[in-house]
């Protein structure tokens, strides 16, 4: 967190401080608000959990800011790694293994090391095409596997 908020005892100026062994706030009829000019932070040392509806065409989790970061590095620093577009990722590497598979195509169909005679053209090998195949058949078994990649819950922008 950029901004380091002071703790209780050091802050100087007005504060509220409620402390009892359980708090609940329920709004009946529309929603709860927080506001900060600075900052808001949550800290417990148990679990933290956000529940949504389980309905689903009316359910959503939406973070909106500008830098977005999940976890601390091992040093507590910020990841650096960028989170993947799933789709644009899968779309760039099926592009990709669909023009290797057509480089296969051509080393099988349209170029050939095999000739009868010294001089003559080259033509169709046919052991080319069966080892393009078994190429051509783990290229659609990597493709095939793409969607595992994306996350069932996690959308980003």
């Amino acid at each position: 967190m950029a901004y380091k908020p002071k703790s209780p005892e050091t802050y100087q100026g007005n504060q509220v401080i409620i402390n009892s062994d359980r708090l609940l706030f329920n709004a009946k009829k529309d929603a709860i608000l927080l506001f900060s000019k600075e900052a808001i932070g949550f800290s417990t040392q148990g679990s933290f959990h956000f529940d949504t509806s389980p309905d689903k065409g009316k359910s959503s989790f939406t973070i909106n800011s500008p830098k977005i970061y999940l976890g601390l590095e091992f040093d507590n620093s910020l990841p650096k790694q960028s989170a993947v577009l799933a789709e644009e990722l899968i779309s760039s590497l099926t592009e990709i293994l669909d023009l290797i598979a057509k480089v296969y195509l051509d080393i099988s169909l349209n170029v050939s090391f095999l000739s009868t005679t010294a001089g003559t053209p080259t033509g169709v090998y046919s052991k080319n095409i069966d080892l393009m195949n078994k190429r051509m058949g783990k290229i659609e078994k990597v493709k095939s596997n793409f969607e595992d990649f994306k996350s069932q819950n996690t959308k980003l922008v």
